[in-house]
């Protein structure tokens, strides 16, 4: 439908009140009368010419629900960031614009939120910080009851530490947020709530580290389309929801050959798998075969349940994959060389292959079997969490910002990094492209991985049983479980305490 504009619909109605006057007086209109209509004519055709289409609403244009009228007076608003891995492009950008296409966008974004809110937006690198301090930097700052920032952004392995100590506030208690907009990631942050009324934990598009700390499989092209064909042909695999560990672990038998003849894999083969040690690259696997590891009881808290029968399949999938022959778990030097098919990272790590010869691609972590509704992709336990802490003199206003900063980032930096930069710059063909969305769109973590620490580490048994080539999944969660059951408790005393006036 078109806009008609107010002078239109003023003459229009001059028009209409003429009518009964014009018949009254004569059927014939004057000179005058006739000029007149004439230029009502011309002015309805010339205003249905020039009035644009509505606007269409596109990512760039996707408006918020703060009040247009926010402004807090030139106000200092302080973030205080963890910086031990080098986060500052992506939260501050630059000390001034270069052509770096993400910078720049982070700049851009910033010092729209600053004008919109009317403050004096600034930022605090802490680069002692990382995933083994911050929980103690958060605290003595709480502790001393240091007002200086307005909220924190620290790494999730060292904030679920603190989780219970009273250190944040509940964000469902102020005002301005908004879940159920795009660039909040709702799912993600409702898995890390230890009771469903209470949510301390804010990720969304202004925590970009999510993405970057997204755990893919990459692939060699070469290496697939000498053994099997198209490479698109994989791409097709994942689309239709065949991607699963069973087809993994074939791919990587048939890639394996024994190049130097001394019947261990090795980095002079030509390997099916490579990954760093059995750690952290362990993890995604416990957590993509869809297996509810945990519940909310009736009183909303957490009810753990890890003795199910198809979390019992799914180790002896994974344990099967990272012990067979074709996978080498020291390092991941040979796919960088392309020795190796397959190589499990970060999404951040695509950076680090953008050098290599041959081509290579995105996918997902695969599924358990095929019945598997959706791929799951696990976050790494480095993404930056948001939280605003007890201390903050204006947290209201701190929801504002926060709002705006997630609003904003979703318009125009999140585009700039994962178009421009992720797309284009990293990966090497338009079809990895509609693949690096469903990965995106699968984003996926579990309170038993993002607790893990004060749990007696039960969210990474998978760790264990993969370094020890063992299936035996029930024994070691049935050792596991009466401590983890025991420290659970605790959290929830700790936080009714931390709680009470």
């Amino acid at each position: 439908m078109k806009k008609k504009s107010s002078r239109l619909l003023a003459l229009l109605l001059a028009g209409l009140m003429l009518l009964p006057a014009l018949t009254a007086c004569s059927e014939t209109p004057s000179a005058a009368e006739t000029e007149q209509t004439a230029q009502v004519t011309a002015d309805s055709a010339l205003a249905e010419e020039i009035v644009p289409e509505e606007t269409e609403i596109t990512r760039e244009n996707t408006p918020d629900t703060l009040p247009a009228d926010l402004d807090y007076n030139g106000e200092t608003f302080m973030i205080y960031y963890s910086n031990g891995f080098n986060w500052t492009e992506l939260i501050e950008g630059g000390e001034e614009l270069t052509g770096e296409v993400v910078a720049d966008a982070v700049i851009e974004s910033n010092l729209s939120v600053a004008e919109r809110l009317n403050i004096d937006l600034q930022y605090y690198a802490e680069n002692s910080g990382n995933y083994g301090t911050i929980a103690s930097l958060v605290s003595n700052l709480i502790m001393a009851n240091d007002d200086s920032f307005d909220i924190y952004l620290g790494e999730q392995y060292g904030l679920a530490q603190t989780v219970t100590k009273g250190y944040y506030r509940n964000v469902f208690d102020l005002p301005y947020f908004d879940f159920d907009q795009p660039w909040w990631n709702t799912t993600f942050m409702e898995n890390l709530q230890i009771t469903t009324d209470n949510r301390v934990f804010l990720t969304g598009d202004f925590n970009l580290t999510t993405l970057c700390q997204l755990f893919v499989q990459y692939f060699n092209k070469r290496i697939y389309g000498d053994l099997f064909g198209n490479p698109d042909d994989l791409y097709s695999l994942v689309l239709e929801g065949k991607w699963t560990i069973d087809a993994m672990s074939e791919m990587i038998a048939s890639a394996y050959v024994d190049l130097n003849g001394d019947g261990q894999t090795g980095p002079d083969d030509q390997l099916g798998y490579v990954a760093y040690q059995t750690y952290s690259t362990v993890d995604p696997f416990m957590y993509c075969g869809d297996v509810p590891y945990t519940t909310h009881g009736e009183d909303g808290r957490i009810v753990i349940n890890m003795n199910q029968e198809r979390a019992v399949t799914l180790t002896e999938k994974v344990v099967n994959l990272f012990n067979q022959t074709g996978t080498y778990k020291v390092d991941t030097s040979p796919f960088v060389v392309g020795k190796s098919l397959f190589c499990n990272g970060l999404m951040r790590g695509a950076s680090d292959f953008r050098d290599m010869t041959d081509d290579f691609g995105f996918l997902p972590s695969p599924k358990l079997d095929e019945a598997q509704e959706s791929y799951q992709n696990l976050v790494g336990d480095c993404v930056l969490f948001t939280v605003i802490p007890v201390t903050c003199t204006n947290a209201e206003m701190a929801a504002a910002v926060l709002e705006a900063l997630n609003a904003q980032t979703y318009r125009t930096v999140t585009p700039a990094w994962y178009e421009v930069t992720l797309k284009l710059k990293y990966s090497r063909d338009m079809i990895s492209s509609d693949i690096i969305d469903l990965i995106h769109d699968s984003i996926y973590t579990s309170f038993l991985f993002a607790y893990s620490p004060v749990l007696s580490q039960m969210g990474q048994v998978m760790r264990d049983l993969v370094t020890k080539n063992n299936t035996d999944y029930m024994s070691l969660v049935k050792s596991k479980e009466k401590p983890a059951q025991k420290m659970l408790e605790k959290m929830y005393k700790d936080l009714a305490e931390s709680a009470a006036p």
